[in-house]
């Protein structure tokens, strides 16, 4: 008995403090959109005073973001070894997603063709974006030369 009072009590009292923090919450937020002069002196001054904080932790978490950033790192091996390595990794990726293109090309020539067979304006559409969207991958990809050094 004095088991599952103690427990009641304990929720009871978890639920006033949630409940009690929501109101204190709501009230800030009130407080935060009305206008100044419906404020008491002690409201102006609480809301000030949040405005400041919320500022603060701005400020510090964007200073604590850029400090991060300002980290200096150096790669051991040739200069050249890495971006070699890169390179072939790109033009491999480049090739699949050229190959992926046509097929997704070849996909909407195959919807296309069934669109006309159904005659279904519908399945026409989709397999013309089908289409053009695979080739436009497809060129895409093959422009990668112009872009490489």
């Amino acid at each position: 008995m004095r088991l599952t009072n103690t427990i009641k009590d304990f929720g009871t009292n978890i639920k006033e403090k949630v409940c009690g923090m929501a109101r204190t919450k709501l009230a800030e937020i009130k407080e935060d959109f009305a206008p100044a002069d419906k404020l008491t002196e002690q409201q102006r001054d609480a809301r000030r005073m949040r405005a400041i904080r919320k500022i603060t932790t701005g400020v510090m978490a964007a200073s604590m973001a850029m400090s991060v950033m300002g980290v200096t790192c150096f790669a051991e091996g040739t200069s050249g070894e890495g971006v070699d390595t890169f390179n072939t990794v790109v033009e491999f990726i480049v090739d699949w997603v050229a190959r992926i293109g046509l097929v997704v090309g070849f996909i909407g020539a195959v919807q296309f063709a069934l669109g006309f067979k159904d005659d279904s304006a519908d399945g026409k559409t989709r397999g013309l974006m089908c289409l053009a969207s695979g080739f436009i991958v497809f060129a895409v990809a093959k422009a990668y030369d112009m872009f490489k050094s």
